[in-house]
């Protein structure tokens, strides 16, 4: 998808607004927050068996980082897809205008 010219300066210097990618990115991170319990427990366990005590603790850090930062990464990719090829909402780099595409 090529770049739309900025209506009020017609400037190329445009970027996507990323109103969807944030949205989703939080989303995201809320139900890999979710998720991160199971992955502790999983990331407790593993640690466990390797390791008891100091591994425990690691390997449940582990799984709870790791499953938030997951869900925030699968959400942001989902909502730039949105961005670009739904809400195309942009901003020109020059002049400060935001408008629709």
């Amino acid at each position: 998808m090529s770049m739309p010219l900025c209506p009020n300066c017609h400037s190329a210097n445009v970027h996507i607004k990323p109103i969807a990618t944030r949205t989703c990115e939080g989303i995201g991170a809320v139900t890999g927050g979710i998720a991160a319990a199971k992955a502790g427990t999983a990331g407790a366990a593993i640690g466990t068996a390797i390791c008891p005590g100091v591994g425990t603790a690691i390997g449940g850090i582990t799984g709870i980082v790791a499953g938030f930062f997951t869900g925030a990464l699968s959400g942001a990719a989902v909502g730039r897809a949105i961005d670009r090829k739904i809400v195309q909402a942009f901003h020109c780099n020059d002049c400060g205008y935001d408008f629709a595409a």
